[in-house]
């Protein structure tokens, strides 16, 4: 699951740059790959396509119609326990969104995506050697990415006494770019260039193994025993809004100096038809109802 401090990070939409800089752990551990579908594409040009579910709440509805048919990637879910669909992860919750979509990661549990101001997410590689399912070959993919880190700093700190202390491995070095170049726009956009043009090397030169971890799980089971599964994806098709009608205890004990939940539903309600078209409602009570109906979409549509 998520940490806090992840969480809170989410948050606190960062640029580019930052992901790209960010390696606080002075090794490969904390390097931040980027989940581009471009990318990704050109490496598994194989697209697999198949239904997954959004958990949002009302606020969430106009974004997820922005992003239909678009490149830009957003975090989704095969299983999901009922009590979050209706109370949310990251947003208040009561809000599914139904959807065929391209899947560009797949995973049996949270993957900790983040997000950047482009809107494209980003994973730790710490996460990937979490799952890794292959054994002692993923030192290749570290070893490669400290190869590209190594390159990177040698081709534009070649003197190393140009930062502070003049001292520092690679990776701390790479930490203090952002601030190094700092007034350098030109510069650091190459950088940044580079570091993707690397990372796609990288990634390509590592398919089999990369491959196994992003979408073993997609073509498997579909089905943790975790409190949900994550599933990055792109190019989205909403299929059906589903609604979770706010209990009476809710609306009970809602904060006056809000808008009242019923009203904020039915509001809700009224922009989902109008932006979607098919809306389907369900009672607080029958939440279980609704996470049995997208296991069984997911089922229905599971490899043999």
């Amino acid at each position: 699951m998520k940490s806090f401090a992840g969480y809170l990070r989410e948050f606190v939409v960062q640029s580019t740059s930052d992901y790209v800089f960010d390696t606080p752990s002075g090794d490969s551990n904390t390097v931040q790959i980027p989940i581009s579908g471009p990318m990704f594409k050109r490496i598994w040009p194989d697209t697999i396509r198949a239904t997954v579910f959004h958990a949002t709440d009302h606020n969430g509805l106009a974004r997820i119609k922005k992003l239909e048919g678009k490149k830009k990637s957003i975090s989704a879910f095969f299983s999901m326990m009922s009590r979050y669909m209706e109370r949310g992860i990251a947003t208040d919750g009561g809000v599914v969104i139904e959807m065929d979509a391209d899947v560009l990661i797949s995973a049996k549990d949270d993957i900790m995506s983040q997000v950047d101001k482009a809107g494209r997410r980003w994973v730790e590689v710490s996460w990937f050697q979490n799952a890794n399912l292959t054994g002692p070959k993923f030192g290749k993919v570290e070893k490669d990415l400290t190869t590209l880190i190594k390159a990177l700093v040698k081709k534009y700190v070649p003197n190393e006494k140009d930062f502070a202390g003049g001292k520092g491995n690679a990776f701390e070095i790479w930490s203090d770019m952002k601030s190094h170049l700092h007034g350098d726009g030109k510069k650091l956009r190459l950088v940044i260039k580079d570091y993707f043009d690397g990372m796609e090397k990288v990634i390509k030169k590592n398919k089999e193994i990369l491959g196994h971890i992003f979408y073993g799980y997609v073509k498997g089971k579909r089905m943790t025993d975790n409190s949900w599964d994550e599933q990055i994806v792109n190019n989205i098709k909403i299929k059906k809004v589903h609604l979770i009608k706010p209990s009476q205890s809710k609306i009970d004990t809602a904060n006056p100096d809000r808008t009242h939940p019923i009203d904020s539903y039915e509001f809700a309600k009224e922009k989902a038809e109008k932006l979607f078209g098919t809306v389907k409602e369900w009672d607080a009570t029958e939440t279980m109802d609704l996470e049995i109906y997208t296991r069984a979409v997911v089922a229905k549509e599971r490899p043999k």
